[in-house]
C-alpha cells in the first residue's frame, strides 16, 4: 500500500485523530467524558442512528471523541458577540465523513 493511499479516505481521518490525541496527550488540563447520542429522522423514512463515544474536552474548548466505527474533532471559541464553532466527523464504518462550521452573532 502506497503512503497515498495510506493517507487518503477513511485512513485520512484516523490518522488526524492519533496524531491530535498524540499533540494533546501531555496536556494535563483535559476533562474525559462519555457521550451517548440517538437521532430519528422526523420524514418518512423514519432514519436512525446512535453511537456511543468516549472524549476528551480540553481547557481551550478543543474536542476530541472516539467509538464504535466513528470518530470526531471539534471546536469551539467566543469572540464577544461572535461564536465559531467547526467538527470533523467520521462515521458508518469511517465511510461518511464531513466537516460542519457554524457562526453565530447574537444582539445584545
Amino acid at each position: 500500500m502506497k503512503l497515498k493511499e495510506i493517507l487518503w479516505g477513511p485512513w485520512q481521518l484516523t490518522i488526524l485523530l492519533i496524531a491530535a490525541v498524540i499533540l494533546f496527550a501531555s496536556v494535563p488540563e483535559a476533562d474525559p467524558y462519555v457521550e451517548y447520542k440517538y437521532k430519528q429522522s422526523l420524514d418518512t423514512s423514519s432514519k436512525t442512528s446512535k453511537y456511543l463515544r468516549v472524549g476528551y474536552k480540553f481547557k481551550n474548548n478543543l474536542y476530541l471523541e472516539s467509538g464504535n466505527d466513528s470518530a470526531e474533532l471539534g471546536y469551539k471559541k467566543k469572540f464577544g458577540n461572535l461564536v465559531m464553532k467547526g467538527k470533523i466527523e467520521s462515521t458508518n464504518d469511517f465511510n461518511k465523513n464531513g466537516l460542519e462550521t457554524e457562526i453565530r452573532y447574537t444582539f445584545k
